[in-house]
């Protein structure tokens, strides 16, 4: 994948929540824009402490090249984040 059509999705106003799919069956649901990085060749995603409903700060973070990001998928309404 190309950084541009991350960073146009992660980017994208209004922010839609989303589901990467990596190559290797792996995934992680982005609820939050503010937390993630896209580099020229890794996305640095911001995983937030899992009883933090509304983050501001991520607890760790997980990095993915982007070469082995395989599609960007909708996520259902239900699993919107709240809004502050």
């Amino acid at each position: 994948m190309k950084p541009e059509q991350l960073r146009e999705r992660l980017y994208h106003e209004p922010f839609t929540p989303f589901r990467v799919r990596l190559k290797d069956g792996r995934h992680y649901d982005i609820l939050h824009p503010h937390l993630h990085l896209v580099g020229e060749s890794v996305f640095i995603i911001g995983i937030p402490a899992p009883d933090d409903p509304n983050p501001h700060y991520y607890d760790h973070t997980e990095g993915e090249r982007l070469n082995l990001i395989d599609s960007l998928d909708n996520l259902p309404e239900s699993t919107t984040p709240a809004t502050s």
